[in-house]
């Protein structure tokens, strides 16, 4: 995929979305269905690429990749299905588990992931935050992988919209979770018909996220699992599938499936 969208941020430089020859690094998107991972997409995007929806079902029912290129650099955007909908969402509990599963195999298997960005909505409590970062981080536990966080929906937070990492940092730090950087950000079209407020943000919120991008991702792959633990990795995704079902409360797993997620 080859876009051709140059950005001006708010201190003059130019991020350019034209395309770029060389192999992308894999950025993978994760958190709950409707925090906005498709819409943050667009946003570096410039364009409308990733599906979106106004309410909090998930449009995102498999892992879809997206190239992007900033700053000269070459990243590949993995907007992955959201896993707290339960049986009754667009993504089965179920099929979202093993559909996470396979595709972090397949990453692992090839060129590994180099960020992993946490999408939570500034409005939700920072305690409730926990439980995606936990998914990921079990998956991670014995790589390099970098992790930032970024906060969405923040258009209407005063004064300025980094404050809400300002008033949440430590409390997030309590919960056991930790970032590499942030971003605070809104996602919202920058539409001519929008108050110069919004324009601002919108433009501040591209400066910010793809900054932190640049800033935090790894110039080297890392595995998803580290070498001890692709020995017992059988036995890892076992417990991994057992950790998705009491963080996503889905429905009931039968034996076939547990089968099929393995195989």
């Amino acid at each position: 995929m080859s876009d051709s969208h140059d950005t001006t941020d708010t201190t003059g430089n130019k991020y350019s979305q034209q395309g770029h020859q060389g192999r992308p690094r894999n950025v993978v998107l994760y958190g709950e269905s409707g925090v906005g991972k498709s819409s943050l997409i667009n946003l570096i995007m410039g364009r409308d690429a990733a599906k979106t929806s106004p309410d909090a079902l998930a449009c995102t029912t498999t892992h879809a990749p997206y190239d992007a290129t900033i700053s000269g650099q070459h990243f590949r955007l993995w907007d992955t299905a959201g896993l707290n909908e339960g049986s009754e969402g667009t993504v089965p509990a179920v099929t979202a588990e093993r559909n996470l599963t396979a595709f972090l195999r397949g990453l692992n298997q090839e060129d590994g992931v180099h960020l992993l960005i946490y999408c939570v909505r500034g409005t939700r409590a920072t305690k409730a935050l926990q439980t995606h970062y936990k998914i990921f981080s079990a998956v991670i536990r014995d790589s390099k992988v970098p992790t930032i966080i970024v906060v969405t929906c923040l258009e209407d937070f005063r004064p300025v919209m980094a404050e809400w990492w300002n008033e949440n940092k430590d409390e997030l730090a309590t919960y056991g979770m930790q970032f590499s950087g942030y971003a605070c950000v809104t996602t919202l079209k920058d539409e001519p018909t929008e108050s110069p407020d919004i324009h601002q943000r919108h433009a501040q919120s591209y400066n910010d996220v793809c900054r932190s991008i640049l800033d935090h991702c790894s110039q080297t792959p890392h595995k998803t699992w580290g070498a001890d633990t692709i020995k017992d990795q059988r036995s890892f995704l076992a417990i991994l599938l057992q950790k998705l079902a009491r963080f996503v409360g889905g429905a009931h797993r039968d034996q076939d499936a547990l089968k099929a997620s393995l195989s």
